[in-house]
This record gives C-alpha cells, sequence and structure tokens, in this order.
C-alpha cells in the first residue's frame, strides 16, 4: 500500500475508484478516532464506479505510524494538515471530504485552512468538547485511566484529544466558504443536537440532516444512508 512521509509520520493511504479525475471532484474520506480507513468498506465499494476515492489512516492510526523521531501527540489542527499535504502530494487542486467523528472535525479544519475543500458532508461532528454528551464523556475519561494504568500512551493521547479538542469557534465556522452537509443521528449518544445544530446554523452553506434510527456510528449502521448523500450531493 503507498505510504506518504509527512512530518515525520509515516501516512497510510489507498485510492480506489476511477482514474479520471478532470470530470469527478476526487473524494476524500477521512475516519474516527481510533479507527482507520476500513470503516468506509460498506460504502467504497457502491461509489467507486463513479468516484475517485483517496483514503487514509490518520497519523497514530491503522497503518499510519511516526517515522524515526515522530512523535504520537495528536491534534486535529495537526491531523488536518497531514491531509491537506497529501493530497496536495496527488496533485489535487480542489476536492471534497466525507469525514465521521473525528473526520469530520479534521474535514471542517481543512476547510478554514484551503479553499482546495469544495463540499464536505460532516458525520456527527462537534465543535468543542461540550459538543459531546455527558455519557460520552465519562466513557472517554474512563477510557483514559485504563490506558494510563496499561501504560499504554497512544490510547491515552487518543482519549485526551477528543477530551480537550476540538475548539472551533462560531468565527471559525462562518469562515468557510465550502458547502457542507451534517449528517446527525436522531439517537447519536455522543453528539448533542444543539450543537450540531449551532455549527449548522453557523456555517455559511450548510444544511443539516438527522438520520432514523442511527445512533452515531453512521458509517457502519446506516451506510444506505451515506452512499445516498454522496451519489445526490457530491
Amino acid at each position: 500500500m503507498p505510504e506518504f512521509i509527512v512530518d515525520n509520520q509515516i501516512i497510510h493511504y489507498e485510492i480506489r475508484g476511477i482514474e479520471e479525475t478532470k470530470l469527478k471532484t476526487p473524494l476524500l474520506m477521512l475516519h474516527g478516532n481510533g479507527e482507520d480507513m476500513h470503516l468506509f468498506d460498506a460504502i467504497v465499494p457502491h461509489i467507486e464506479d463513479t468516484k475517485h476515492i483517496v483514503l487514509m489512516d490518520s497519523r497514530c492510526h491503522g497503518e499510519s505510524h511516526p517515522a524515526e523521531g515522530g512523535s504520537i501527540h495528536l491534534s486535529y489542527s495537526v491531523m488536518a494538515d497531514d491531509a491537506i499535504a497529501l493530497m496536495d502530494s496527488l496533485g489535487y487542486k480542489e476536492y471534497d471530504i466525507v469525514g465521521y467523528s473525528d473526520g469530520a472535525i479534521i474535514a471542517l479544519i481543512m476547510a478554514r485552512k484551503t479553499y482546495a475543500v469544495r463540499k464536505i458532508i460532516a458525520i456527527g461532528v462537534n465543535a468543542n468538547p461540550d459538543g459531546l454528551n455527558p455519557a460520552a464523556i465519562r466513557h472517554i475519561k474512563a477510557d483514559y485511566r485504563k490506558a494510563k494504568r496499561k501504560k499504554d500512551e497512544r490510547n491515552m493521547e487518543l482519549a485526551r484529544l477528543m477530551l480537550e479538542e476540538p475548539n472551533i469557534t462560531l468565527a471559525d465556522l462562518s469562515r468557510i466558504v465550502a458547502e457542507v452537509t451534517i449528517l446527525l443521528g436522531k439517537k447519536d449518544p455522543c453528539i448533542d443536537r444543539k450543537q450540531s445544530e449551532a455549527i449548522a446554523d453557523a456555517l455559511p452553506h450548510c444544511s443539516h440532516m438527522l438520520i432514523d434510527g442511527a445512533g452515531h456510528g453512521i458509517p457502519t449502521t446506516h451506510p444506505r444512508a451515506v452512499i445516498d448523500c454522496i451519489r445526490t450531493l457530491l
């Protein structure tokens, strides 16, 4: 599998779908916290006949790992920089993003950093830790304590990231010119719906969609909803 090196990090990525990018805008797909590109296994086979797709494992996720001298420290801003650098290296002047959870956060930050981002489907996104429901915070804190007892630095870092970040302001969102569609499960136990709707209100070009019967894991539990959005919106 191809690898890309940036900031002493080895980023694992894969290109699927059609080769032609002149008529079809490339699509970058970004997974969530502690996951990898296989999160989208139920989606990619249904869109690769019409889309040029870039899948990547975020730094310290999946098969991506620090190179010699690289750090396991994570931030959403740095992870956004990784993805921008990868897409730049592949020569894409414009692209769309489907981001899930942490991947959706990264997508919004990318759109704040570069005009190359054209459209985003953001699934289960929060703008700051207050956008997580109390039960989700308790669960993440328990994961952090468990990882600390085991001296598992990577999982400590994954939990810390969600407890301390992101810190996206309404002003940040107001400057994003990309078209954004936010998907939120009606039964999402993690994301506060009021903040999700506030994010949509702050974005200049955004629609907010609730997925019936869905919790937080929409790409795996309701892949058809994501497939339909990709085919309709991107």
